[in-house]
């Protein structure tokens, strides 16, 4: 069984909010789905066949899947028992883990929840013997350009026409 982390946290002070992080169970995943979906469609920088497939990866059915495939670690964040926040990532072959979806409600970007995310997966892979995550973001993606630069996270190269035809940035981040 699992070990279950809960991490309590007092988001910046101008939000003044309290959240925790933690493992996602399979009862978040409608909660999940519900959240992720709407943000993804908002993104104008897929094209067509990317946000489709991108929607369906979201979509309860897929997710569970998901949740069952036992590679992958779905964390949530909560305030209130209410998903403010998610991130996948899959424990990957030589101590290096892949980084898949991070999602932040956006009335609460700011706050700390996906830098506590992010603190939660790399707790996660040290204890698993990781020295290395790794993720990609579409370059129209200005905050997850963002994000991954403040989060430590360096650029390591760009696949021109790669998944749906499109270009992705890719990052990594060493951890200790």
């Amino acid at each position: 069984m699992a070990q279950r982390h809960i991490w309590k946290f007092e988001a910046s002070v101008d939000k003044m909010r309290e959240f925790e992080v933690r493992f996602a169970t399979k009862r978040d995943l409608p909660a999940i789905s519900g959240f992720g979906a709407p943000i993804v469609k908002a993104m104008k920088f897929y094209n067509k066949e990317h946000m489709a497939r991108n929607v369906y990866e979201l979509g309860v059915r897929d997710l569970k899947d998901t949740f069952r495939h036992k590679n992958c670690i779905i964390i949530a964040a909560t305030k209130e028992g209410k998903i403010v926040g998610f991130c996948t990532h899959y424990p990957g072959h030589g101590h290096v883990d892949w980084l898949d979806w991070i999602l932040v409600d956006k009335n609460l970007r700011k706050a700390g929840i996906g830098r506590a995310l992010i603190g939660f997966v790399i707790k996660d892979a040290k204890r698993r013997g990781c020295h290395k995550i790794w993720c990609d973001s579409n370059p129209n993606n200005r905050l997850a350009f963002k994000f991954f630069t403040k989060m430590g996270f360096r650029k390591i190269g760009i696949a021109k026409r790669h998944a749906y035809r499109e270009d992705e940035i890719f990052w990594e981040k060493q951890i200790k």
